[in-house]
């Protein structure tokens, strides 16, 4: 069987016989009826496989994955690479082709009246041993002006999560891309949760003005600052913030009445990337709740019972103290593990920033800068 971006192909027809119809899903493709195949296989390369397209691509894209990836919790996992100056998505998707010897699949958009080529769409997978392979897409969209940026959005807004590489973009092509994002994730066919810009670093002041936009609550917006100096740094970059997402914050049932989970999400997404941080939650100081937490990777402690231990100790030191006394910060030493408890905002319904830090790698001072940091951002 011969794979492509958007479904399967059936064996090659034998020599002399041509080509039969592919069972491409496009909606949109209504080009049979003279006898010319919706998908054609490229005889030099059977990796390659022109679709052309009646009417919009961007609709044909959208139909097919409104029924193939109707829910994103059981579909294959997928990640699309948004690279409006084209410097790394391909060569980063060849990269990944030539280090795992998958094939890149490549589908050329066609328009059927001018044969004119409207997008090629580059796929690879990379194979995981604990779970699916990751599939990873790149659209290189030749057609200009709104039609540029639906079809980018068609592909993006079934993903899992879109990695958009911001790099060196001029001013003017920023605003129009964050212009296009956020109308585009304001639609009901938006269905991605998660934006990934790549930033440069010592951009702080491009990071918050991409975070204070005004994103839909669903979709959870980030910015890394990276010095992007290869593909494989890149990739390394992409591939944590994957596996961040993969483990996004998980909220308790009463989380919503306490907190806004895209600010959590925001601030405990940054404060778990700092070094030396395994594990990070908001706790309810009151009751000893961990209302939020994440972590850089599978734990088999259990963050809610020391949520609670460390509550609990930190009300006993503030009852034994004065009686305006209130416990700031709490640091417990345990072998090769740190545990911090730090008060974050006002009483009464008063939270904390929990966090589990690796003894060895943590640099303190930074972690608490990098916690009143996420502190703001709760509130």
């Amino acid at each position: 069987m011969l794979k492509t971006l958007f479904g399967d192909l059936g064996p090659r027809a034998a020599a002399g016989d041509g080509y039969a119809p592919t069972e491409v899903a496009f909606a949109a493709t209504a080009v049979l009826e003279e006898g010319v195949p919706a998908a054609l296989p490229r005889e030099s390369d059977p990796n390659v496989v022109d679709v052309f397209v009646a009417g919009s691509p961007a609709q044909s894209i959208r139909e097919h994955f409104t029924t193939s990836r109707a829910d994103l919790g059981s579909a294959p996992s997928m990640i699309t690479l948004l690279d409006p100056s084209r410097l790394w998505a391909p060569a980063v998707v060849k990269a990944l082709s030539d280090a795992t010897g998958q094939p890149v699949e490549k589908l050329p958009l066609r328009e059927r009246t001018t044969l004119r080529t409207l997008a090629v769409i580059e796929r690879t997978a990379v194979p995981r041993r604990a779970a699916g392979p990751l599939k990873v897409y790149h659209a290189d969209v030749r057609a200009a002006g709104l039609e540029h940026d639906e079809i980018v959005n068609a592909l993006a807004e079934r993903s899992q999560m879109t990695a958009v590489i911001v790099g060196a973009l001029q001013p003017h092509a920023l605003d129009a891309l964050l212009r296009s994002l956020l109308m585009a994730t304001q639609q009901p066919d938006w269905h991605c949760p998660w934006l990934v810009f790549l930033l440069p670093p010592n951009s702080g002041a491009l990071r918050h003005r991409i975070l204070c936009q005004a994103w839909p609550a669903p979709v959870r917006a980030t910015a890394l600052a990276e010095p992007l100096n290869g593909t494989s740094a890149v990739w390394n970059t992409v591939l944590s913030a994957w596996e961040a997402c993969a483990n996004a914050p998980t909220f308790s049932a009463r989380q919503t009445n306490v907190l806004d989970e895209s600010s959590v999400t925001k601030a405990l997404f940054g404060l778990v990337r700092t070094e030396g941080v395994i594990a990070c939650g908001v706790v309810d100081l009151g009751s000893g709740e961990l209302l939020a937490h994440d972590s850089r990777r599978s734990l088999t402690v259990d963050l809610a019972a020391r949520a609670r231990r460390l509550s609990a100790a930190r009300r006993v030191f503030s009852t034994a103290g004065a009686p305006a006394h209130d416990c700031e910060e709490m640091l417990i030493t345990q072998g090769g593990r740190i545990e911090m408890l730090r008060a974050a905002g006002p009483a009464p319904q008063r939270l904390g920033l929990m966090l589990m830090l690796d003894r060895r790698l943590a640099n303190v001072p930074l972690v608490r800068f990098k916690a009143l940091q996420a502190e703001k951002q709760l509130h």
